[in-house]
């Protein structure tokens, strides 16, 4: 058993006064592709955020421990923190384009990059830029280089940001919905081309998403939220063919399959976003326990790395 990389454990995220997590254990394993899936609003990327330590205006992790490689992220200083992003810690951010900046070409960016982790020369950067493209077939490295953002398609995009955070190999790759905005033919090709650098060089991926189907194909483990709570988590094989809750039912029931009737979606009120006092999944839930609105379900294991948060299972 490898030795854990990232370590969330019971983690509880606010802003203001509004609770976004609440109890969010989560494990990252060196060349483990982790997926955090759920519906919008969920509290996924707010995952991410706290480990990064970029949680923004509001936002407090006010419980809980962040450990990267045995060094607690939640009380670093903020210097040893930011030179941990970017080097060992990278980020591919939702949207590709406003990641980067408006009047800056992608070079200057990449030069500012290697300029505030050193280790780099510029020249070097660029030749190991261009290696990162063209191993996710961007093959006109220069070209694109010399470009603004916004002069770049959407899959263009977001693979030169792909290229990027890789460039100065990190440990663990965090990726917020990498594929949301792009049509299913270049998801496909942003999907592939992530697993191949797991494969190629053994950086880890931890990825959020909505995309039940994207999250299947990916991950070694997964997460399932709910209205800022892990509901279930376990082994894809644990969360695709021993599903045990039924928020999690509902989410498989709308992953698309071949030679299968088109799937109809899932008709749920909208769930509760208070977070504390009882299950967040009650309204939706066939489940007739009292405690449903009573209490919050604790999460326990089911069986080895499974675990669930219900009441009925």
């Amino acid at each position: 058993m490898s030795k854990p990389l990232l370590i969330l454990e019971n983690v509880n995220v606010d802003y203001g006064n509004a609770p976004i997590l609440r109890d969010i254990t989560m494990v990252v394993k060196p060349g483990e592709i982790v997926g955090v899936v759920g519906e919008s609003g969920s509290g996924k990327s707010t995952a991410i955020y706290a480990t990064l330590g970029i949680l923004g205006k509001g936002g407090k992790v006010v419980n809980g421990t962040i450990t990267y490689d045995g060094r607690d992220l939640k009380n670093m200083a903020p210097e040893a923190k930011r030179a941990l992003r970017g080097s060992e810690l990278s980020l591919i951010a939702q949207d590709p384009v406003t990641s980067f900046h408006p009047i800056r070409k992608i070079r200057s960016e990449l030069y500012e990059l290697v300029s505030a982790h050193g280790g780099m020369t510029r020249q070097q950067a660029e030749e190991e830029m261009l290696r990162a493209m063209e191993k996710i077939s961007l093959r006109d490295g220069q070209r694109i280089l010399s470009h603004y953002a916004f002069e770049l398609s959407g899959g263009m995009c977001q693979r030169t940001s792909i290229a990027m955070a890789m460039v100065l190999k990190p440990r663990i790759l965090f990726a917020d919905e990498p594929t949301s905005a792009l049509d299913v033919t270049v998801q496909k090709q942003v999907v592939e081309e992530m697993m191949k650098i797991r494969d190629d060089s053994g950086t880890a991926i931890f990825m959020v998403s909505h995309n039940m189907g994207v999250v299947a194909h990916m991950s070694d483990y997964i997460y399932v939220m709910l209205s800022g709570r892990i509901m279930e988590c376990g082994s894809k094989d644990d969360i695709i063919h021993r599903t045990a809750h039924p928020y999690t039912k509902n989410l498989i029931s709308v992953i698309p399959r071949m030679n299968a009737p088109a799937p109809r979606g899932v008709s749920l009120r909208e769930p509760d976003r208070n977070v504390a006092g009882y299950c967040p999944f009650r309204q939706n839930c066939d489940c007739k326990s009292p405690d449903c609105g009573d209490k919050v379900p604790p999460i326990r294991e089911i069986s080895p790395g499974h675990y669930v948060r219900c009441h009925c299972v």
